[in-house]
């Protein structure tokens, strides 16, 4: 199992915990609001059988459909709020990969997402310390392990981002910040995740 896969079972593990967690909460608050509203309209039910019994079931009835679809819509808030939470997490475990794997993670997005192998690497400030050279090192190798000309250059400037990279040739920039990269992967997995969460 590779070191993101690890994580990705990581992060899951720790999202269902929490989303558990979440639910349990948010089915307990829903009973509450529930009870509230079911005892409000008792209430009412008492006093308006007084008037007529068919006016108080109609209230009644009323009041718990208003109880049930503001509880569905706070149990749906709460599932958004761990999807966010789930993807947030993945972008964090990324970026604090072990360096070796971090390396290897940024070169291979820097080959994947090349269009020519001529792009310059920007790095955040941090990254660009500490693994700059590494990263370029390792970019070109795989460059080369691929049949093309190593020709990957590493920028003087540096980019505020959390981690990932961006490459840029000429006015052309591409970017593959993890933010980024998760924001757009969350399309194609947003449900599979929820599958996983709150099955």
């Amino acid at each position: 199992m590779s070191g993101i896969d690890k994580i990705t079972v990581r992060i899951r593990s720790d999202a269902e915990t929490e989303t558990e967690a979440a639910i349990a909460l948010a089915k307990r608050e829903a009973e509450e609001v529930i009870k509230h509203y079911v005892e409000e309209a008792e209430k009412q039910a008492d006093e308006l059988l007084r008037r007529g019994t068919s006016q108080a079931d109609e209230r009644r009835k009323r009041l718990e459909g208003v109880a049930e679809l503001e509880s569905g819509k706070h149990i749906l808030a709460v599932k958004q709020e761990m999807l966010d939470l789930a993807f947030d997490r993945a972008a964090k475990a990324i970026a604090a990969l072990p360096e070796e794997k971090y390396v290897d993670f940024l070169s291979k997005l820097a080959v994947r997402y090349s269009r020519t192998g001529n792009e310059q690497i920007l790095l955040s400030k941090k990254d660009r310390e500490k693994y700059g050279d590494r990263v370029l090192k390792a970019s070109n190798a795989a460059l080369a392990g691929a049949g093309k000309k190593p020709s990957f250059s590493l920028a003087d400037d540096t980019v505020d981002i959390d981690g990932g990279l961006i490459l840029k040739e000429g006015d052309v920039e591409v970017n593959c910040a993890i933010k980024t990269i998760v924001y757009f992967m969350r399309d194609k997995i947003s449900v599979e995740v929820a599958d996983v969460l709150f099955n």
